[in-house]
């Protein structure tokens, strides 16, 4: 899946997106995504801890950035339409 067009912070791996948080990566086809309204949720690196390529200090911050974001300004978050995918 490509990166939904608002991009609001681009680290490494990671990207703040108007989906939420996505990986840059597109080989991993938005498997490893996290859509906005999961955010809050606990638990979200798990099923990437054993992964070799993750890194987690980078996901940190871009969950650190979409949750101050989801906060500031919830509306910029958005769903990609069906033609953004």
């Amino acid at each position: 899946m490509a990166l939904h067009r608002d991009i609001f912070w681009l680290g490494r791996q990671w990207a703040v997106t108007g989906y939420g948080i996505q990986a840059v990566n597109k080989k991993l086809e938005g498997k490893f995504d996290v859509d906005v309204s999961r955010l809050w949720e606990e638990g979200l690196t798990e099923p990437m801890l054993s992964e070799p390529w993750f890194d987690l200090d980078d996901f940190k911050e871009a969950l650190e950035v979409a949750r101050k974001r989801s906060r500031e300004a919830p509306v910029v978050f958005r769903p990609s339409q069906p033609e953004e995918k």
